[in-house]
């Protein structure tokens, strides 16, 4: 792939339309766009139960180069990398244009599910199994850690790299089945924050397991807030619009305007009003995706081979449909319904948390804060954060304890190698045809 000064930033620096870029925990991770022609080819590997690295590769497949035959790039945004399916049908990857349409989009959970090492030609799976429900015991000592029975917990994977860092693998600890109740691994944060530009958020209070909202700060709000920018007055925002108690109401319904920026060398789109208003107009397009519930690899760009913005949003006719979602419990349910009709005129600020995904330790937003890249903004955040666990141990700890040796139920995802198998991987790889042209 090729290198410059700029592989490493510290934010965004250069011009998407012609530099690639990836936040990873070391930096982004930014290479010039080489645009080529590419050929396709396809292997399928064997799995034993066991191994988890495979001599997959030959030499010369193409890394870095964009290429806007390959659909799986959308349109060259991004580059023609290594795509891997376990099993043949299910996408073992995905752009920001599937997990953004997640409920938990999670890039460094859903992003790469392997790492490959172009010079060898040696692939390493890291396939997620997600346990939706696991019984537990807290230990004997102080009930704050449950150990779960399949290790490694998942971990960040992002920019072909794996780093030992929780993400949102574990989704939560109840003392009930049905998942009701505390979740005694989460704790709700509010705080105010400074963007790193015009989308990123970082945060310290990590790992994020899910992110509510984002709202452009106001002079009004800075009294629901102390010294260290947490929320003491979550009244003060509900009184100013921040919908604390249904957040993302404020993430459909908006309009865009367009503005010019010197940095994206073209007009952008920007939020056209800090505020929306909830309409009964939005009851028909919730009801046609109502009954759909999320599945993971069966929904956006990686499952449909196509990307239509407007289906991310109000749904794909087949799949989950996130920003219906009001409950945030992975499905479109007769509970958002409600939720939608008790709210129906309700004026709210805007969410920039809209078709937007975060990583272990940041926020993104769907919509540019600013049509400049470089800004340092006050936000609104509102997210969760885990207690964090130990990956090889399968240890999770615990915000809250229920008492030693308490029965819990665990939701979680973890990594496990392909089992036996005839072509069980399927490996499709690209070789460059002539020379790259810039």
């Amino acid at each position: 792939m090729p290198k410059s000064a700029s592989w490493y930033e510290d934010t965004i620096r250069s011009h998407p339309g012609t530099h690639f870029g990836v936040w990873t925990p070391e930096g982004w991770k930014t290479h010039k766009k080489i645009l080529g022609e590419t050929i396709s080819h396809e292997r399928g590997l064997q799995g034993d139960g066991v191994k988890t690295k495979f001599r997959a590769l030959p030499s010369g497949v193409a890394e870095g180069v964009h290429d806007e035959s390959d659909l799986a790039t959308d349109g060259a945004i991004y580059p023609a990398e290594v795509r891997i399916e376990y099993p043949l049908g299910r996408p073992r990857w995905a752009v920001s244009h599937t997990y953004l349409a997640y409920p938990h989009a999670d890039q460094t959970l859903y992003s790469q599910e392997y790492t490959v090492d172009y010079e060898t030609g040696n692939v390493r799976t890291y396939f997620r199994c997600h346990v939706v429900l696991e019984e537990g015991i807290t230990d004997e000592r102080d009930g704050l850690t449950v150990c779960v029975k399949n290790r490694p917990i998942s971990t960040v994977l992002v920019g072909n790299k794996s780093y030992p860092l929780c993400n949102s693998a574990v989704r939560g600890v109840w003392t009930d089945a049905e998942k009701t109740g505390e979740n005694l691994y989460v704790r709700e944060q509010v705080r105010l924050c400074r963007s790193l530009n015009a989308i990123y958020i970082p945060v310290r209070e990590a790992p994020v397991i899910q992110c509510h909202g984002i709202w452009k700060a106001e002079e009004r709000d800075v009294p629901a807030f102390d010294e260290a920018g947490g929320c003491v007055r979550p009244d003060v925002l509900m009184e100013n619009r921040i919908p604390l108690d249904c957040p993302r109401l404020g993430a459909v319904g908006y309009t865009l305007r367009m503005a010019p920026s010197t940095f994206y060398e073209a007009d952008v789109e920007l939020m056209d009003s800090p505020e929306v208003r909830v309409s009964a107009d939005w009851l028909p397009m919730l009801r046609r995706c109502q009954g759909r519930r999320f599945k993971e690899h069966e929904t956006g760009y990686a499952a449909w081979g196509s990307w239509d913005h407007n289906k991310h949003i109000f749904g794909h006719p087949d799949s989950y449909a996130m920003l219906w979602d009001f409950n945030e419990n992975g499905e479109v349910d007769a509970e958002d319904e409600k939720l939608l009709e008790q709210n129906v005129g309700r004026m709210v600020r805007t969410n920039y948390y809209t078709a937007a995904y975060f990583g272990n330790d940041w926020l993104s937003t769907g919509v540019l804060l600013e049509p400049e890249m470089h800004v340092d903004a006050s936000v609104v955040c509102a997210w969760q954060q885990g207690a964090g666990y130990e990956p090889g141990g399968g240890v999770i700890r615990l915000f809250n304890s229920p008492g030693p040796g308490q029965r819990v139920f665990v939701e979680y995802h973890y990594d496990a190698p392909a089992e036996s198998g005839n072509d069980a991987i399927h490996v499709r790889y690209r070789t460059a045809r002539g020379e790259a042209l810039l």
